[in-house]
């Protein structure tokens, strides 16, 4: 199975070169963006109040079904701006909770414009693939809270950056999933005695990937050319999930054994304590600005479950965090790249056979369990990791869905099946040796 999987994902790769080309190209200005304009949140972004959890108006939420809040902490935004950010949020919050994709044209300058044609696409993205998993993504209650950072006049604009909070609660899972951090950046401006949206961009996967399908995509009109870049990504879409339903069930016969057993139970513990803050005890860093803190986060929720680091094999069979300057060498010093990206460490649990880590890579979801990790994509470029926190079964044993908690975005009892990247592969730890 794992060989038809990898013969899959190389005719794939060949299908979309152009496309990932413009991809790159995009991821690679987004994260740039995100490293000169995210330095303004580090105080609130990594040390909230002392034991205060996100739990991000959920009274509110029951009884109004979808709700949406803005907190200006800087007090400059009047009534009229404020409202012009929550009437955002609301639409937003419509659209998680009934997955019809809500039009946000009437709160733009220009209707128009690309940045008023790739946020409606993005919502049309979300509302699309979520709407084509097995199982119903619509909510019981969806809310939404920003918190306004730093609000800077540009001219006859406002630039606000804010992050956002929000709740779902879906209907297959007894808790809601709990979402933070999400960093937005409006451009507000004024026509007519009105403000309204000039540009909006945020770092969220249904976001990002319409930004890289608008980047390929090629039309004679905004509304084409979105539609263009819905159809490119809805056709990968159908895909994966095509190859995550023939895949999920299959059998593996060669199982390994492992010396030293791996505490699931303390890795999802870890990951609830710090799945909404970073861990700067000891010698951890955070890695938001660099590309995203999933991996780091992962590899620091394997740690906490008893795997030790390793520092014995050559330097793409490493694993290890003693300190932020890279190292190579078989030595208790530095770090791997393997400790803080997705493909890095895939190819460590991939291709190490001796000490340290002992795991199962691409094999079907019916083996996972929690404390393993799930890597998610699209067009087979894997851009984020994620650990099991529960597995969902049905009535008859087979798998339901998988619940995970991530960084960067920062999330907790949240759905695989509420993904927008739609690709996967399980790596399922077994402990060490």
């Amino acid at each position: 199975m794992a060989q038809n999987k990898t013969t899959y994902r190389q005719n794939k790769q060949k299908k979309h070169t152009k496309f990932r080309g413009i991809a790159i190209a995009v991821i690679a200005v987004v994260c740039l963006s995100a490293i000169i304009w995210n330095g303004y949140k580090n105080s609130r972004y990594y040390q909230p109040a002392q034991g205060d959890k996100p739990q991000h108006g959920i009274a509110e939420s029951k009884g109004n079904i979808v709700n949406s809040k803005v907190t200006d902490n800087t007090g400059v935004l009047d009534a009229q701006q404020v409202e012009l950010l929550e009437d955002y949020g609301l639409l937003y919050a419509q659209t998680l909770q009934s997955l019809v994709p809500q039009d946000v044209s009437h709160l733009y300058l220009d209707s128009d414009s690309a940045h008023c044609a790739v946020n409606n696409g993005a919502l049309k993205l979300l509302a699309g693939v979520r709407s084509k998993r097995d199982i119903d993504l619509t909510l019981e209650y969806a809310t939404v809270e920003y918190s306004v950072e730093t609000v800077k006049n540009t001219g006859d604009d406002l630039t606000v950056t804010l992050s956002e909070n929000n709740t779902q609660k879906f209907r297959h899972l007894s808790q809601p999933s709990l979402n933070a951090n999400i960093n937005h950046t409006f451009v507000l401006t004024q026509s007519d005695g009105n403000w309204l949206i000039k540009s909006h961009e945020q770092e969220e996967d249904f976001y990002l990937l319409m930004a890289e399908g608008w980047g390929a995509a090629t039309d004679a009109t905004n509304n084409l050319r979105r539609q263009n870049a819905y159809d490119i990504i809805m056709a990968d879409a159908s895909e994966n999930l095509a190859d995550l339903s023939q895949f999920q069930q299959g059998k593996v016969l060669d199982l390994k054994v492992a010396d030293t057993s791996y505490n699931r139970d303390a890795a999802v513990e870890y990951a609830g304590k710090w799945w909404y803050k970073r861990n700067y005890t000891g010698h951890y860093l955070a890695y938001d600005d660099y590309g995203g803190n999933c991996q780091n986060f992962a590899s620091q929720c394997i740690h906490a479950g008893g795997i030790d680091m390793d520092y014995t094999g050559t330097h793409d069979v490493q694993w290890k965090f003693y300190d932020e300057n890279l190292n190579n060498k078989a030595t208790a010093r530095g770090r791997s790249y393997s400790w803080t990206g997705v493909d890095m460490f895939y190819s460590y649990a991939l291709y190490n056979y001796k000490d340290g880590l002992v795991s199962l890579t691409d094999i079907p979801y019916s083996y996972a369990e929690k404390g393993d990790i799930i890597h998610v994509g699209a067009y087979y470029q894997w851009r984020h990791a994620l650990l099991v926190t529960d597995v969902i079964k049905n009535a008859d044993g087979t798998l339901q869905d998988i619940v995970v908690a991530s960084n960067t975005a920062d999330r907790w009892n949240y759905p695989l099946s509420a993904y927008i990247y739609t690709g996967a592969r399980l790596i399922h730890i077994l402990g060490q040796n």
